[in-house]
């Protein structure tokens, strides 16, 4: 894939709209309904398989690397076939390495679930609010009139467990669009009723689950009998519940993160609580997360959930946690990590009075932070920052920012 031009990549990227025509008779935009429909099309493509192919990834990565400049702009890099000066923050993205871990990694790195990271480093976006849901509707029904329904694959014992996932997982997505909710609940049922197939009925639900599933669901998690395996999908399956049944579910997850004491369930349960864009359930969050009393792994799944949720509201609770003594190392570098996310910008400055206290791993996560944040003065901050470091590797970490702010030769981009 070397010595491409942005011909190339324009050329592959209209490769891949043609093989979603001709294959599938959907037609794709670079945009990020497409982008989100297009996880659907590659595992129906490839039948759940994960798949290395060079031609794959070219295609896949052309079309996502399009999508980004239409909306965050940036610039093809011919040497390192990455996209630079993304977004107002500036950032680099990879849109090969966003392809090849969705190909061989299969739907757990969805590109959607990639680009949302990608949207809110770059310019703090919420990629949800582009979704065209009618558009959404009008392919998944028609890709299911036309027998694209992949809940037969699910009953075959003899495919690798990873593919029965995946082709779980694109059932609940396509099942929340299509028009026929009493046939997908009848089929939901069944799933659910089975024991050898209950654990990917919860898969299908994180995209798509009905509110007589929930109490069911609730009973599981928090009942013993049940393999930790099943309640983690249990769990992660909350997400994909109606709004109607937002308060009970909420309240639940706040319960139970207090409550286990597995580090596995409590961060499913964050990842959850992560999913309710609720002024309570903020205020909930925030109050905990100052709650010295609590411990290393509930302040852990805590900051799952505001990484999910990127509100402003948190910054300051963060900020007052991150300088607390007795805050646990592993909880400040989230913490460093979880800023990454948010809309931070004058607060670099209380972060930068306070850099010399860090260690070296937190003082790589400050600089990544300053990089990603709309501050105004990266580069002034920065250059005194190398100045009055001692430690060569992050000197040289130091450099590379500064170097990344710098404009790019324009003979190594277009």
């Amino acid at each position: 894939m070397q010595n491409l031009s942005k011909q190339d990549f324009e050329k592959l990227n209209n490769d891949f709209i043609y093989v979603a025509k001709r294959k599938f008779n959907v037609d794709l935009a670079n945009d990020i309904s497409s982008l989100y429909i297009s996880d659907v099309l590659i595992s129906l493509y490839f039948e759940g398989y994960r798949n290395s192919s060079k031609i794959g990834i070219s295609l896949v990565g052309s079309f996502v690397g399009q999508t980004v400049i239409n909306y965050w702009k940036g610039k093809w890099v011919t040497n390192t076939l990455s996209l630079a000066k993304v977004g107002q923050n500036q950032i680099t993205v990879n849109p090969f390495s966003i392809a090849h871990q969705r190909l061989t990694k299969g739907i757990n790195k969805s590109l959607y679930s990639q680009i949302e990271i990608v949207g809110a480093k770059a310019n703090f976006d919420n990629v949800e609010d582009f979704l065209d849901k009618e558009k959404i509707r009008i392919i998944f029904n028609g890709l299911f009139d036309e027998g694209w329904w992949p809940i037969s694959k699910i009953y075959k014992k003899n495919l690798p467990n990873y593919v029965r996932y995946e082709m779980a997982y694109i059932l609940g997505m396509m099942a929340k669009y299509i028009h026929d909710k009493d046939y997908i609940k009848s089929k939901f049922e069944e799933l659910v009723n089975d024991e050898e197939n209950m654990y990917y009925a919860f898969v299908a639900f994180q995209n798509c689950l009905f509110s007589n599933f929930v109490d069911k669901i609730l009973n599981i998690i928090d009942s013993e009998g049940y393999s930790k395996n099943l309640k983690i999908q249990a769990i992660a399956s909350l997400k994909g519940a109606p709004s109607s049944e937002k308060y009970k579910i909420m309240e639940f997850c706040w319960q139970y993160l207090m409550k286990t004491k597995d580090p596995i369930l409590k961060f499913y349960t964050g990842n959850v609580l992560g999913s309710f864009d609720d002024s309570q359930n903020i205020e909930w969050i925030n109050n905990k997360l100052l709650d010295q009393s609590l411990d290393e792994f509930t302040k852990l799944a805590l900051l799952v959930a505001i990484q999910l949720l990127r509100k402003k509201e948190f910054i300051k609770n963060l900020l007052s946690l991150l300088f607390y003594d007795n805050t646990y190392p592993s909880v400040k570098d989230e913490i460093i990590k979880t800023l990454c996310l948010l809309p931070v910008n004058q607060e670099i400055e209380l972060l930068n009075e306070k850099y010399d206290q860090f260690d070296d791993k937190s003082k790589i996560g400050f600089i990544n932070l300053v990089l990603f944040s709309n501050f105004n003065k990266k580069k002034e901050l920065l250059s005194k920052l190398l100045n009055r470091e001692k430690n060569s590797f992050v000197k040289s970490y130091i450099l590379s920012a500064l170097d990344s702010i710098e404009t790019l030769d324009d003979s190594n981009s277009f």
